[in-house]
């Protein structure tokens, strides 16, 4: 199976802020955070609370925050 690269970041002031980087044959693994890490990404990061994408192979994409809403 491919291995993907993703690149988690958030946009702010015209620039994309590095969040994480990680690897995983699971692009839906990838590109899912649990409820905890989410809190700890939005702790450390405010500005990525709705506002968390993913560059997956060159392709951006944004991340719902599902957290809320269970």
């Amino acid at each position: 199976m491919k291995k993907h690269e993703v690149i988690h970041f958030y946009k702010s002031g015209g620039f994309n802020h590095l969040v994480d980087v990680s690897t995983d044959d699971n692009l839906f693994a990838a590109v899912t955070f649990t409820k905890s890490e989410m809190q700890l990404i939005v702790q450390k990061y405010p500005l990525a609370k709705d506002n968390l994408f993913a560059l997956v192979d060159g392709v951006e994409i944004k991340l719902k925050d599902l957290t809320d809403s269970q």
